[in-house]
């Protein structure tokens, strides 16, 4: 072959493929409150989500991914800066509307770093991380934003920037999935010949549930299945359009939740939102980036929501900082399908609401120091829920290879098992309390 044909076959060949130098862009879909087993893709038999079934059948699935917080704040914020909670000081309870307090703009968030690396940025959908304007998504990294401010649709404003543009109860909840996906895809159109990344935080499934006609009285699930396969679909809007634009190929697309389910989980989990039982934070999570990420992949690597900012910046060849500590590890290595020669991450440590360190993993066991009672508003949580405590005084050791639900006590049989989970989440609590920054407090 001439040199001139070598170079001819050269170019050709590169334009079939992306060039590895090159940024992908990133869409980070979260949704808020769904369950760990609310997709057909993890064995919702009442539940329809065909476009979330497709992106797990061209991407990877998640089996053992964590969010870092049983409720809504504390995992948002530990998704920006690729910290857990309370090293941000956001590991208690929820951050309200107008409660003076946010998540602090010292801190350097995943949107910040993407902005640094020539990324077009915007934020759609729910924050939650504070609602003044020094803590707001245009103060933290993201170029535009579109959603509601607070801590839920039923509850918050909308706003456009920094400016209110409709009072909680001028807003349509019906229309907030389509408007929010509206906005999405409108936003991916617009930025299609730079580099963007697009933090898609819905308001669904949050209560007050709500759907669109089109969805509303469709699923065999009552309206929490109308609105998640709305959700579905609002997914399958961002995946088509990304196709429609020569995108998809160059795109990293992940799909997860804040925490799961408010409400008594489906099995094989139980427990929900509020709780550190698995259900409380074991939630979906499913990756596509085609000729990266493997077809139809599958991990059970340990993997947890601050593993996302340290993993979206080594997308776009980037680092966080390393003048402050962060959590997270790039999950890079896992999500091509590289064997590992040691886990991820060695522990987990599970808050619970009132900010306590209540529980552990390693491996495939998990203690529990402080019962996982899920709690409302100072409400116990329904009866099914306490008769599945068990019976024997905490702690709790559950081996979640054989126990996903945790119903088997095995604590008196593993002393040895017990002593050091306990010495490691009292490691990790000291370590967390010792390097905690501080939340911002506006002063009025």
């Amino acid at each position: 072959m001439s040199l001139r044909s070598f170079l001819l076959l050269c170019l050709a060949s590169s334009s079939l493929v992306p060039l590895a130098s090159a940024k992908p862009n990133i869409v980070f879909i979260l949704a808020d409150d769904l369950g760990y087993a609310d997709l057909s893709c993890y064995g919702a038999d009442k539940i329809k989500t065909p476009h979330l079934d497709r992106m797990a059948t061209e991407g990877m699935k998640f089996t053992d991914f964590y969010a870092t917080g049983c409720v809504c704040s504390p995992t948002r914020g530990s998704l920006m800066t690729g910290c857990y909670p309370k090293r941000i000081g956001l590991h208690v309870g929820v951050l309200q509307q107008g409660g003076g307090k946010g998540m602090s703009p010292a801190e350097t968030t995943i949107a910040e770093v993407l902005h640094e690396r020539g990324y077009a940025t915007a934020c759609i959908g729910k924050w939650h991380l504070g609602d003044f304007h020094e803590v707001m998504p245009t103060s933290q990294g993201f170029d535009s934003y579109f959603g509601m401010i607070g801590e839920n649709h039923g509850m918050s404003d909308l706003y456009r920037g920094t400016t209110l543009i409709e009072k909680n109860r001028d807003v349509d909840k019906n229309q907030l999935t389509k408007r929010y996906t509206e906005a999405a895809v409108n936003f991916i159109r617009v930025s299609k010949d730079r580099p963007f990344f697009l933090y898609f935080a819905h308001s669904a499934i949050h209560v007050p549930l709500f759907a669109s006609d089109e969805f509303r009285g469709k699923s065999a699930a009552g309206l929490y299945g109308d609105m998640t396969e709305e959700l579905d679909s609002s997914v399958g809007k961002v995946l088509d359009t990304l196709k429609e634009l020569n995108l998809e190929q160059n795109t990293l697309v992940v799909f997860t939740s804040d925490n799961g389910q408010a409400g008594v989980a489906a099995p094989p989990l139980h427990g929900g939102k509020g709780s550190t039982w698995e259900a409380g934070h074991r939630v979906p999570c499913i990756a596509r980036l085609p000729g990266r990420i493997p077809a139809g992949s599958v991990t059970r690597e340990m993997s947890v929501m601050f593993d996302w900012a340290p993993t979206m910046a080594a997308c776009a060849n980037g680092s966080f900082p390393n003048e402050r500590p962060i959590d997270g590890r790039d999950l890079w290595p896992a999500l091509e399908g590289k064997p590992q020669a040691a886990p991820l991450h060695e522990s987990f440590v599970y808050y619970s609401r009132e900010g306590l360190p209540s529980a552990i993993r390693e491996g495939n066991w998990k203690l529990h120091l402080v019962a996982p009672v899920m709690k409302w508003a100072g409400k116990l949580p329904p009866e099914a829920l306490l008769d599945k405590l068990p019976p024997e005084p905490l702690p709790w050791l559950f081996d979640l290879a054989s126990d996903i639900g945790e119903t088997r006590n095995v604590a008196a049989q593993h002393p040895e098992v017990v002593a050091k989970l306990r010495a490691d989440i009292g490691q990790t609590d000291a370590t967390l309390t010792r390097e905690a920054r501080p939340l911002f407090k506006h002063t009025r």
